[in-house]
């Protein structure tokens, strides 16, 4: 039976060259920031904050015994639009229904240290017997993503879901982010478009297309010019924009109206598992994230989407000591 798939990726990374691996950490770091922020905002305001953060409808069977693992997931969905942004360059939500879960982390805690994994949002698990993309699972419901993670060996203690319609609330509120564009590019399916190359400062809707660009076009002699296929492209593009967020984030920490603003989108961006508290949050935040590890997949195959496990597969998370018999 063949993996279903959508047209939602596949492209290279806009103005980049195939990215390396390390190009997937600052995308924990992401994550990792927002929830610090939450937690040093102040305690006159940990209360407000804390009653912003929603709760996913999800039932974990929490075993810590082998150590804590989280699953972070990063949300694409066409309901809940950043403020200014064009609903042409999202689509229609009759044609793209639901949320996907556009990028999956993993972070394995025990005495021995952390270990985070990167899950490609297209790799091929099975719901109720049926071979799908993981991205697409979502749209079934957090318990199906967490069920076919289980199924690939990843186990979930807690959940943790980012709306990343509201990163660019996150964004704006940090005062946007400077980006290095190597190359003028341009997506229109995305709403985006760089004319000139070099360090710029983007706002929040700019920074969001650059992550959720699947066709970019880069100016080559005058002309735009379709950028190769690469399926690993939009790491590259998601790694740099984070990174610059990470930074301004971090810069934030010494201005307090700056970091007030931040801590309050990214609290409106947040939903957890109904068993995690907020020190359990404490605790993530204080993880020492290290290297990001991209879980390896096979390649596409025939311009297709789906990429299935491997022997790599199974042996990154055995290594990773991760193991779901639920």
């Amino acid at each position: 039976m063949t993996a279903p798939h959508d047209t939602d990726a596949g492209q290279g990374s806009p103005g980049r060259r195939r990215p390396s691996p390390h190009r997937r950490r600052p995308r924990a770091r992401f994550v990792l920031a927002v929830l610090a922020l939450l937690l040093v905002a102040g305690a006159a305001d940990a209360g407000a904050l804390a009653a912003r953060i929603d709760e996913v409808p999800v039932e974990l069977a929490a075993d810590d015994s082998d150590g804590r693992t989280w699953v972070l997931v990063g949300l694409d969905s066409r309901e809940e639009l950043p403020a200014g942004a064009d609903r042409r360059h999202f689509g229609p939500v009759s044609s793209f229904p639901g949320a996907r879960a556009d990028v999956v982390l993993v972070v394995h805690q025990t005495d021995a240290g952390t270990t985070v994994l990167s899950v490609p949002r297209d790799l091929v698990t099975r719901v109720d017997r049926r071979p799908g993309r993981l991205a697409l699972t979502w749209r079934e419901g957090p318990q199906a993503t967490v069920g076919a993670l289980c199924r690939l060996g990843i186990p979930a203690d807690h959940l943790v879901t980012v709306d990343l319609a509201g990163f660019a609330a996150v964004v704006d509120a940090a005062g946007g982010l400077e980006v290095d564009v190597p190359e003028p590019v341009r997506d229109r399916r995305a709403g985006l478009l760089l004319e000139d190359a070099g360090r710029r400062r983007v706002d929040g809707v700019t920074a969001l297309a650059l992550v959720r660009s699947r066709h970019p076009e880069h100016l080559v002699d005058g002309e735009w010019v379709r950028a190769p296929v690469d399926p690993d492209g939009r790491a590259g593009a998601a790694g740099t924009v984070l990174s610059s967020l990470v930074e301004q984030v971090q810069g934030s920490l010494t201005r307090p109206w700056r970091l007030q603003a931040v801590a309050w989108a990214a609290s409106g961006a947040l939903a957890v598992d109904p068993g995690t508290s907020v020190a359990d949050l404490a605790g993530l935040a204080r993880a020492d994230v290290g290297t990001v590890r991209l879980l390896p997949a096979a390649d596409p195959v025939g311009g297709t989407l789906p990429r299935m496990p491997t022997a790599g597969t199974a042996a990154a998370l055995a290594a990773a000591g991760l193991t779901c018999d639920r």
